[in-house]
């Protein structure tokens, strides 16, 4: 058990937070990319710019990061699966 300054249960429900916030923003994001592809099908491009579809890639990512971190820090608190002590706190 890693060395936390968290109670068991305290890091089931953070874990639990941050993977419902991580699904809520993957899901956001997904609409919010299919709404720029549709208008970018539609010949309405200008709307579409590259930094809005930067940035929504990005927060994809942070999306998918929310849920691994909620996940490892619900199975056992660790961040990295490699040897040591990687605890999150």
């Amino acid at each position: 058990m890693p060395n936390s300054f968290m109670s068991p249960m305290s890091r089931r429900v953070t874990g639990s937070l941050l993977m419902v916030a991580g699904t809520l923003l993957l899901l956001a994001q997904l609409i919010r990319f299919g709404i720029a592809a549709v208008e970018w099908q539609q010949g309405s491009g200008d709307a579409v710019g590259a930094t809005y579809l930067i940035l929504t890639v990005l927060m994809l990512l942070l999306g998918v990061l929310l849920i691994r971190y909620g996940w490892r820090m619900r199975r056992d608190g660790h961040v990295s699966d490699e040897p040591g002590d990687h605890s999150i706190s």
